[in-house]
């Protein structure tokens, strides 16, 4: 089984506070808008991109997220349902290159590419752990 160049995968997500940039805040200082966060909108678009690969995880792998690299367009109101796409484009030795495509109930309001690659949870922990030293 492979993957298709074309193959497109989609999450309907509806906005809720919790998603909105005034919530999101690190340090007191932070004064962010009542609109949807690039944050969560980012997290939104890797989980389409995921969502495509789960097919081909065999047991005790996940896929991660290698790079991101998107434009945030238009504003997103709490209550309004995004819809994110991802479109396979291709491999790139072991990773998987996606393109992206979020609209809202008025049109596109975040557009980028995206690259996962599948790893064992075991490896990727164990490497983690060694960075720290544990």
């Amino acid at each position: 089984m492979s993957l298709e160049i074309g193959t497109k995968a989609s999450i309907e997500y509806k906005v809720e506070d919790k998603d909105l940039a005034k919530n999101l805040q690190i340090s007191a200082e932070d004064n962010f808008p009542e609109v949807f966060a690039t944050a969560r909108m980012v997290a939104l678009m890797e989980c389409s991109a995921a969502k495509m690969l789960l097919p081909f995880l065999e047991e005790g792998q996940l896929s991660v997220g290698v790079e991101v690299n998107i434009k945030h367009l238009a504003p997103t109101l709490s209550g309004d349902v995004a819809v994110s796409t991802a479109t396979f484009e291709g491999m790139e030795g072991k990773l998987y290159k996606f393109s992206l495509e979020v609209v809202d109930s008025a049109g596109v309001v975040g557009t980028g590419t995206h690259t996962r690659a599948i790893v064992t949870e075991e490896r990727l922990m164990s490497g983690a752990n060694k960075r720290v030293g544990k």
